[in-house]
């Protein structure tokens, strides 16, 4: 990372959970410590050492105060957006995992040159990567409201899937990845394509150079664009 030019400091302590069920995560400690937490799949999955890179481009982040890793700033927009209306815990775990999708493109902008670099994916793992996240299935529940959600947050999880691999210059070999998008796409009502292409518009075109006021009315509008595709509460 320092060789790269993105010095994360010295003062990062990685830890093992073996019960994590997420990859892993990095948080900001007191004063100039950070720490990462990886879970046991991915010390088993043979990519440790890329989402130790992923992990170390969203401290970079953090200790740029880049916009997109400010937490005042994240919890306002969606406080704002939730405010009255988001009572479910499925539905607040979707705003910060949209949210989320944001600040990971923002690291993967780091990460992704650094791992190249040091041959740590071949362009074949890199696409099989992303085709992983893209899902073509439809949620079923008889809840309505949720079913609803969770199918807006896999329409703009296969956008942000997508808008990555372009971001990134990553080949969709075979084009599973768009077929699978496109399936789903399919399935689900008339303005489906049109949030799609929002969503995947959006996120290959973030740009690196944002402020926090723009960053905010970005939030904003990411975030009322997928109330809109989830439906009424």
């Amino acid at each position: 990372m320092r060789e790269a030019g993105f010095d994360v400091g010295g003062r990062i302590e990685v830890l093992v959970d073996p019960r994590l069920e997420v990859g892993g995560y990095s948080i900001r400690g007191e004063g100039d410590r950070f720490r990462i937490v990886a879970s046991g799949m991915a010390v088993k999955s043979g990519r440790l050492e890329g989402l130790l890179l992923h992990e170390m481009s969203h401290i970079y982040r953090m200790r740029a105060n880049h916009p997109s890793h400010d937490s005042r700033i994240i919890e306002e927009v969606t406080s704002r957006v939730g405010e009255g209306v988001i009572t479910e815990d499925y539905q607040r775990k979707i705003l910060h995992d949209l949210v989320n999708n944001v600040e990971d493109l923002y690291a993967d902008d780091i990460a992704f040159p650094v791992m190249r670099k040091n041959g740590l994916l071949t362009e074949a793992q890199e696409s099989s990567l992303f085709q992983e996240w893209v899902e073509d299935r439809p949620a079923e529940s008889r809840d309505l409201t949720r079913v609803r959600w969770e199918n807006a947050w896999s329409l703009a999880n296969n956008a942000r899937a997508i808008a990555e691999m372009e971001r990134q210059g990553v080949p969709d070999v075979g084009g599973r990845a768009a077929a699978l998008s496109d399936r789903l796409v399919s399935r689900m009502g008339a303005d489906a394509r049109g949030h799609f292409e929002y969503f995947r518009n959006l996120l290959a075109n973030l740009k690196d150079g944002i402020t926090g006021d723009e960053y905010r009315a970005l939030l904003v509008e990411y975030l009322g664009r997928f109330r809109e595709a989830a439906g009424p509460i």
